[in-house]
Formats: C-alpha cells, sequence, structure tokens
C-alpha cells in the first residue's frame, strides 16, 4: 500500500480522542497500544508518520508520554478513561480534515481488528517484537525504562509484518 500520495498527520491526542469517542472507555494500557499500532502500520504501509509524537519503551509497552501526561490524573494503568466530548475538539473533524481516504480505511482496518484485543494481549504482542525489545536492549524487564522507540525499527519491522516477511 507504499504510495507517495501527499499523507496528513494528526497529534497523538487527537487520535487518542478519535479511539475512545468509536471504540469507547478503554484501559490507559489498551489505549497506548492502540494508538501505537496506528503509528507503526502506518509507517509500514506508506512509509510515514501519522504522528509526530514518539513512543517510549516503558515496562508495560509503547507509551505516548504526550497521552500518558493528559490522562494520568483521570486514569492508572488498568481502569478506563473515555472519551468527553465537553473537554476536546471532536477529533472527527479534525481526523477527516487532516487525513487522507487511504489513511482513515487503514485506520478503520487497524482498530476493527485490534480493539477487539485485550489490553494484556495487546501488552504481550509488543513485548514480543523487535521495536520495543531494541530499545529496551540491556534494561531488566520490570525496570522503569524511558528510552525512545525507533521509527525507523518499527517501519522496518512492521514492513516486513505487512509484506509478509517475518
Amino acid at each position: 500500500m507504499k504510495t507517495t500520495q501527499n499523507l496528513g498527520t494528526t497529534s497523538a491526542i487527537v487520535l487518542s480522542n478519535f479511539i475512545l469517542k468509536h471504540y469507547g472507555p478503554m484501559s490507559h494500557l489498551k489505549l497506548q497500544k492502540l494508538l501505537y499500532y496506528c503509528e507503526a502500520y502506518h509507517l509500514a504501509c506508506f512509509e510515514q508518520s501519522l504522528i509526530p509524537e514518539d513512543f517510549e519503551a516503558w515496562v508495560h509497552g509503547p507509551v505516548c508520554r504526550v497521552v500518558y501526561n493528559s490522562l494520568k490524573d483521570n486514569s492508572i494503568l488498568y481502569s478506563d478513561v473515555g472519551f468527553d466530548p465537553k473537554n476536546d475538539e471532536d477529533p472527527d473533524k479534525n481526523i477527516e480534515k487532516s487525513l487522507t481516504s487511504s489513511q482513515n480505511e487503514l485506520l478503520d482496518s487497524i482498530l476493527k481488528d485490534l480493539s477487539t484485543w485485550s489490553a494484556f494481549e495487546l501488552e504481550t504482542a509488543t513485548h514480543n517484537e523487535m521495536p520495543w525489545i531494541e530499545a529496551r536492549k540491556g534494561i531488566a524487564p520490570s525496570k522503569i525504562c524511558t528510552n525512545i522507540i525507533s521509527k525507523k525499527t518499527m517501519l522496518v519491522y512492521y514492513s516486513a509484518e505487512v509484506d509478509g516477511n517475518k
């Protein structure tokens, strides 16, 4: 699906609000993993980032610190967070205005598939994949880590998966 068209971007906050609006309340842990996989598969399919923010290789998997900071007062790891229309601009308008139809189709496909997974299944999946493993190299599984997960590694790893070479 790689393309040379002019692609749009959005922020991790807008994308997280979009996910919560369309897929309902979920744990902060699950939301972080869905954001990560949206970015990962966007990189694989279009060779460009969907969001400018990075992910850090935390104990429970990839975390976008900007989203974490925006929700940390409203949730703990396993408690549900939800979309609050009073506090946020409608993410649908932003996504529709910012992204192409191909990008929207990809997001729909990713989220329809992965939103059915539990937070634990998503966490386990990221722990078995090279981008998170590489970012945590030399760090014990239970130790705090804020290393950035390389978007280049994400692109290579998830492109191989999409292309069936993994």
